[in-house]
């Protein structure tokens, strides 16, 4: 059966919209016009936005479940609920834990369909464990050393190629075993929690990582004397920048000068969210600690560190509108087209063309979702 959507505002990158119509099948797109296409269920946009899913490849979880427990669980429960946020597809953030209790868990993972009633699995981002201590922020530093080449390759194999990303520190030794293994295995290197210098940064980069874990936080900072991680990620051309844009994370003002500085081509929106999303204010275990929710905002409760959020990334793509007044195509970018790139799918998801997965949301100009489509089916449809 092909269903086409017609009289639509179609955003198929980041650089393109036409008005016409967008014709799936089995999965698939099959056709993009700027005319009307023929189908056996057509469905009237009413001019109404058409653009690609969106892609959070920085989830720790959600709805009370933690991605480091119960993976299947997690899983299922977690994509289920994604298309209502207008998320289509997600990677599963870990934290850091034994290396013992990281092998048995990719091995469940690499036991998982990625297909779920939801929004696609697409595999595991872990963050570390090859991370320096002194930017740990919640990560459990008896678990956080150098980089070990023959643990990194038991992670690799356990995973049985659903490692897609990986956080580490360019500041801890054995860095350049890592590069090699995971250009071997096509997995991403993103560089986070480091108390790296600019030119380690920079080095890392020329030796194959991607980018960067959450710009800002939990790294060195841009300083006129000693620049670190941040002045590494303004001064790349082509690393990207994931960013948490929840108004606390990062100032409103800094979103708007990222914005300035690199463009929507290097910027990754995230959600870094925790188990508490779409749970009720309260107190949380995340990463071995006593959290407290208060809306989209989470704190350990000692002492008061950010840990992680509480946002979707409608929220995401909404603050990023309101702190830089970026358009939709470059929405399009940082939500969809970049993630796509980061998560090593972009052969098949982020951009609406013919062949690609079928996966679309159908919005107002104003952000606001309407139905979502993962593979085709239709997976979420607002209240009229």
């Amino acid at each position: 059966m092909t269903t086409v959507i017609r009289n639509a505002c179609i955003i198929p990158n980041g650089a393109d919209c036409f008005h016409g119509s967008v014709a799936f099948s089995g999965g698939h797109i099959t056709a993009l016009s700027r005319g009307e296409l023929a189908g056996d269920s057509v469905i009237d946009a009413g001019g109404e936005l058409v653009l690609p899913g969106f892609i959070d490849t920085h989830l720790h979880g959600s709805l009370g479940y933690d991605f480091i427990r119960s993976a299947a669980e997690a899983v299922s429960a977690v994509g289920r609920a994604l298309p209502a946020e207008g998320t289509t597809a997600f990677l599963a953030s870990l934290t850091v834990i034994s290396h013992a209790d990281l092998l048995a868990l990719l091995r469940d993972y690499a036991a998982l369909d990625a297909k779920t009633a939801g929004a696609e699995f697409l595999g595991v981002h872990s963050e570390g464990p090859f991370l320096s201590k002194e930017y740990k922020a919640l990560m459990d530093e008896r678990y956080l050393r150098d980089a070990n080449a023959g643990e990194y390759a038991e992670m690799i194999a356990a995973a049985g190629g659903r490692l897609k990303t990986m956080t580490f520190s360019p500041a801890v030794g054995g860095v350049d075993a890592l590069l090699r293994l995971s250009a071997e295995a096509s997995v991403r290197l993103m560089i986070g929690h480091t108390a790296c210098t600019c030119e380690q940064a920079l080095a890392a980069l020329d030796g194959g990582a991607a980018g960067f874990t959450h710009l800002y936080n939990a790294m060195t900072q841009h300083l006129h004397r000693t620049p670190g991680a941040v002045t590494a990620a303004l001064l790349h051309r082509s690393a990207l920048c994931e960013l948490i844009v929840d108004g606390f994370h990062v100032a409103p003002d800094v979103v708007r000068a990222t914005y300035r500085a690199i463009g929507p081509e290097r910027i990754c929106l995230i959600t870094d969210a925790m188990l508490g999303k779409g749970m009720p204010d309260g107190e949380y275990i995340f990463s071995g600690l006593r959290c407290r929710k208060t809306g989209h905002t989470v704190q350990v409760i000692k002492t008061g560190r950010i840990a992680g959020s509480c946002i979707t990334m409608l929220h995401a793509v909404r603050f990023m509108r309101e702190f830089t007044g970026c358009t939709v195509n470059d929405i399009v970018q940082m939500a969809s087209v970049n993630p796509a790139r980061s998560a090593g799918v972009s052969d098949r998801k982020g951009t609406l063309a013919v062949g690609k997965d079928a996966d679309l949301l159908l919005m107002t100009d104003d952000l606001r979702l309407l139905r979502t489509f993962v593979g085709g089916e239709e997976k979420y449809r607002a209240e009229a």
